[in-house]
This record gives structure tokens, C-alpha cells and sequence, in this order.
């Protein structure tokens, strides 16, 4: 009698204080009421887009078979990179997963800001072999993996069929088809310009230039590691887009705004009789609802040259996430089990079984055309100084696109400043 009236007295004072647990967070949360049986919730981070909207669609899918709430957060596709970057460097924990382009991996990894995950990957048998080879790889810094490939990209040469029977191979024909195509070079033409350029100072402006760079013989650094952008063929690069753009005036004025959405927008209202553009444009151009006008006479080749771009963007798991085993199943599942349904909600997994799935390809015919460029493409070295020094190269660009500077003395300029960062950096021991 006397414990009971004891147990009686301290509900009474917990209940009054506030603190006696409710009988139904006892029954869930167990003896403690700590909330043992809480269901574990994840918070992604996205931008805007195809990205955002296919992990939107298959989220829920994850969280049937796992029971682990998934919140995709949509930011953004102008300053995305930026405003990620700030909260990882912020050390904010209001994302455990964050979707990366792989050319950052070297600069979270060895800044502590992205999760290794080596362990993760032992203690789940789960293997890199599915990937493509160059995806595989680009998640990589020093000796770690530090995301997992998610989503690969690679640009093609997109031209009107109806017009051009066969598409150009080499910088020359390029630019003597774009002529044909220009109306003030020629008055008959049935397009305004010949080609675009995606020239807006930013994330894809280098990108773009890169396969006119590589394919003139253009490498970013010698054996020594000092940069080489200013070599003859980046001059000669440089030189080709910008003479293309001012001197001959084979592109719409404004290139120095357009992106991706600019660059796409002009060859489906044809307003351009080719384009260089990423893999992304192709259902929107096949579409006929999105694209009425050439849906029916677009093809699609070969960046000319013959060396095409590749970048894949990546999952990564934030290192001060609480959270990191069930940021991990999710990032494990959506570029493995998960893969196949990303292809059909509209993503490129970097899977390249899915890419070849016969499924998959019924409803993504260029999918087999991006497994060839992606073999055959090249990307940014993943080292932790890249994003400066990929906004060195933007800079010289949008210089010389301006005639503010010529090629060679814009590419001066991010030269010096490059060899002047990794010098800074230790990279040239004495």
C-alpha cells in the first residue's frame, strides 16, 4: 500500500510538471519514452528541374520499402552550386543528402564537408562495378570515395535533318554549314543563325568551350602540373568560338546570357540550324508538345572534333548529417535498385545496365547514343582548387566573348591566376 501510494505521488508531481509521458508515447516510444520507434526521416537536396522532379516521383517508393521519410528540397538551378556549397562550408544540418556535380567531390572531400563512403559501401556489399567507368571514377579524391554517381551528362551536336543530311565531323565543316544557315551570309536561309553557344559567364560556359579546346589539342596542365590553357591550341580554341560569334556573327547576339534552356529554346523555335547541347534536350525536342516545330526534324551527332564532354552529377552525404546510415540506404537504392525507375521518371543514371535495358531504351531511344559519348569524353580533373580555377577559365572566356581582351591575352590572364592558386597551394615544391 504504502509503494503504491508512493508511485501515486510521483505521477502526480510529474503530471503537474509537465513531464509524465502521455500513455500512447509510452506504447510507442517504449519504457523510456524516448521515441525508439520514431520513423527515420532524410532531407535531400535538389535543384530545380529534371533532377528535382524525378526524385520527387520516385522518393516515395524508398520510403514504402524502407520506412525512412524522404523531404526532396527543391533550390534553385540559377546559384544552385553556390547556395549548397554555402551550407555544407556553413556546416548546415538542414540536408543529409546533397546532389553535387562530380568536379566539387575534390573540394568537399578533402575539406571534410562530404561523408567517405568506403565503410558504407563494405558493410552493405554493395559495388562501384554497375557505374560507367567514368562516373566510377570522378566520385573519387586521393584514395576514398566521397558520393555516389547519380545522374551522368555529355553533350551532342543537335542539327536540323530536314536540312543538314549529314551532320559535320570537324570544326570546319561546323562552321561552313553555320554559314550556309546564317541569313547574313546567306539571304535564303531558313534560320536565322547557323549555331549557338552556350556563353553565359558560369557553370556551363567552360564546359561547352572544353570540347573545342580538347579536340584542337588542348590540355589543362603538362607533366609538371602548370596550367596550359594559354597554349596554342587553347588560343586557338578561344579564337574559333569567338570569331564565330563577333567576327562573323554565326550566333544570335545575346549568347553571352544563354545556357541550356537559352541554347534549346532557339533551335526549337528555329531560330538556329544546329546546336551543341547536353543529352537533356533530347526528349524535350522529341516531345511534340514542347517542341511543335522540329520535333519531327531533329537529329542528333557527335560533338565535331570527336571529343564530347562528361560530367556526372553525384549524391553525397553531408558529414555532419545525423542521419548518414539512412542518407546512405537511400543513395545506395537510388543509384542501384532505384536506378531503373530514375531512367523512366526522366533521369540518366550512370548505370549503364539501365542504359541499356531494352524497357528503358523503348521509351529513351538516345540513350545508347549517350553511352557513346560518355566512352569517348573527357572531364575536369576533380581536385579541391577546381571551382576557382573553373571560374579563371569562365572569366578569359566571357573576356574575349566581349572583345574586352583578346583569346590569347584573356587566357594570359587565367593562366597566370591558376599557376598563382596551386602555387599558393604547394604545388610546386622546390
Amino acid at each position: 500500500m504504502r509503494k503504491r501510494t508512493i508511485a501515486s505521488l510521483l505521477a502526480l508531481v510529474l503530471s503537474a510538471a509537465g513531464c509524465a509521458p502521455a500513455p500512447e508515447q509510452q506504447s510507442a516510444g517504449g519504457a523510456n519514452g524516448q521515441g525508439e520507434n520514431k520513423q527515420e526521416a532524410i532531407t535531400v537536396a535538389a535543384r530545380s528541374g529534371i533532377y528535382y522532379n524525378a526524385l520527387s516521383q520516385i522518393a516515395p517508393e524508398f520510403e514504402k520499402e524502407t520506412g525512412i521519410k524522404v523531404t526532396v528540397q527543391e533550390i534553385g538551378r540559377d546559384g544552385y552550386l553556390q547556395k549548397v556549397s554555402t551550407q555544407l562550408l556553413g556546416q548546415g544540418e538542414g540536408m543529409d543528402v546533397v546532389l553535387m556535380l562530380n568536379n566539387y567531390i575534390g573540394q568537399f572531400g578533402a575539406g571534410g564537408q562530404f561523408e567517405p563512403l568506403d565503410d558504407y559501401l563494405k558493410k552493405s556489399n554493395s559495388s562501384m562495378d554497375r557505374f560507367l567507368p567514368a562516373s566510377a571514377e570522378s566520385v573519387k579524391y586521393g584514395d576514398k570515395i566521397y558520393a555516389m554517381p547519380f545522374d551522368v551528362s555529355t553533350m551532342f551536336l543537335i542539327y536540323r535533318k530536314d536540312l543538314i543530311p549529314t551532320p559535320p565531323t570537324t570544326w570546319e565543316e561546323y562552321r561552313q554549314l553555320a554559314e550556309k544557315f546564317t541569313k547574313s551570309k546567306n539571304p535564303q536561309s531558313p534560320t536565322e543563325f547557323g549555331i549557338a553557344f552556350q556563353g553565359k559567364r558560369g557553370e556551363t560556359q567552360p564546359k561547352d568551350w572544353y570540347q573545342y579546346f580538347w579536340s584542337m589539342g588542348g590540355s589543362f596542365f603538362d607533366q609538371d602540373m602548370k596550367p596550359t590553357v594559354n597554349s596554342e591550341a587553347g588560343v586557338k580554341a578561344l579564337t574559333y568560338v569567338v570569331n564565330n560569334f563577333r567576327t562573323n556573327k554565326l550566333m544570335p547576339p545575346d549568347i553571352t546570357t544563354y545556357e541550356f534552356p537559352e541554347v534549346l529554346s532557339a533551335f526549337q523555335n528555329e531560330k538556329v540550324a544546329m546546336a551543341i547541347n547536353w543529352n537533356a534536350a533530347y526528349p524535350q525536342l522529341a516531345d511534340a508538345a514542347k517542341s511543335p516545330k522540329v520535333s519531327d526534324k531533329f537529329g542528333i551527332a557527335e560533338v565535331p572534333g570527336g571529343v564530347s564532354f562528361t560530367h556526372t552529377w553525384t549524391l553525397a552525404i553531408n558529414s555532419v548529417s545525423k542521419n548518414k546510415e539512412a542518407a546512405f540506404k537511400f543513395v545506395d537504392w537510388v543509384t542501384g535498385e532505384g536506378a531503373k525507375k530514375y531512367a523512366l521518371a526522366g533521369g540518366i543514371p550512370a548505370v549503364k545496365s539501365v542504359l541499356e535495358d531494352s524497357e528503358v531504351v523503348k521509351a529513351r531511344p538516345e540513350f545508347p547514343d549517350i553511352i557513346k559519348s560518355v566512352e569517348k569524353a573527357k572531364t575536369e580533373p576533380n581536385l579541391p582548387e577546381w571551382p576557382r580555377i573553373h571560374e579563371s577559365i569562365s572569366e578569359a572566356i566571357s573576356l574575349a566573348l566581349a572583345g574586352e581582351k583578346s583569346p590569347k591575352e584573356a587566357l594570359d590572364i587565367a593562366n597566370r591566376s591558376i599557376q598563382d592558386l596551386l602555387e599558393q597551394r604547394g604545388y610546386y615544391k622546390k
